[in-house]
């Protein structure tokens, strides 16, 4: 038996000597928020949809940020676009596609200071339209208030894919659609090409449920031109409808990015209207 103790013993020091010897650490970097910005880049040029244009390597300031094995979506690196930290003042971006990672795709100039921003390549010739992101955000009643805030971003093209479609109102689209029950539309917010609006609140609603998570899903939303027509898009059978975006959840309490790009065709193929949706918290 006092063999066995003594093995034991031995045995919980060497464990001990072990936990001690191969502590696991994370190597970290300190910022100095007066001299970096954190920047994301969007990649939303109006081309039609293809993983041979989608971005596969970046570059800010000539030093490699991020790089990827195969192409991904019109955000880029991932379907959510992520943050770097770049110096403040001028940041240079360059943007490579294919599967070698050469072919420079887009290259660029912007300039950027404290904070966080969102840079959207929304042409492969013109500078980004950069905005800074809130850091601060509206408030509202938790229990009183099932509100969410909504950015609006315009950056819609024309069927040539060089002309602006110009000012355009984001609004939701509720109802069932029927000549009994017509849609109703709510106006959120109104912008012209490259400008972006504050953040609104558009009210959720919880329907029939006595408990709610907090989340709204099956959203809708269209926009209006400076007319107040509907954006029209061709459907694959050539039928002309409205440009809506369906199936959206929003939650109660947070913030979102709505940025409609791409550009409206003269047919099905030379069209790709798009809502792209950034979570901000």
């Amino acid at each position: 038996m006092k063999t066995i103790l003594a093995l034991v013993s031995i045995l919980m020091v060497f464990m001990l000597v072990s936990c001690q010897k191969n502590v696991i650490t994370f190597g970290n970097t300190d910022i100095d928020l007066s001299k970096k910005a954190e920047v994301r880049l969007v990649y939303v040029p109006p081309l039609l949809t293809s993983t041979t244009l989608n971005i596969t390597r970046l570059k800010y300031n000539d030093q490699l940020v991020s790089e990827v094995s195969t192409a991904l979506g019109n955000s880029f690196p991932n379907s959510a676009a992520k943050y770097h930290v770049v110096n403040q003042g001028a940041v240079k971006v360059d943007a490579y596609i294919g599967t070698t990672k050469d072919v420079l795709q887009y290259s660029n100039t912007f300039t950027v200071g404290t904070g966080k921003f969102t840079a959207f390549i929304h042409s492969l010739t013109d500078v980004p339209f950069v905005i800074k992101d809130a850091d601060v955000f509206p408030t509202s009643d938790a229990w009183a208030d099932t509100l969410t805030n909504i950015q609006f971003v315009n950056l819609l093209y024309k069927a040539d894919g060089v002309t602006p479609y110009g000012k355009l109102t984001l609004k939701g689209r509720r109802g069932a659609g029927t000549i009994a029950s017509p849609y109703v539309y709510i106006p959120i917010a109104t912008c012209g090409f490259k400008e972006a609006s504050t953040l609104i609140p558009y009210k959720l609603l919880k329907g029939t449920a006595t408990l709610w998570s907090g989340t709204e899903t099956g959203l809708a939303f269209v926009y209006a031109d400076d007319t107040g027509a509907l954006v029209k898009v061709f459907s694959s059978s050539g039928a002309v409808g409205d440009a809506v975006t369906t199936g959206i959840s929003l939650g109660k309490g947070r913030n979102y990015i709505f940025n409609i790009n791409g550009k409206v065709g003269t047919k099905y193929a030379d069209q790709v209207v798009r809502l792209s949706i950034i979570t901000l918290n």
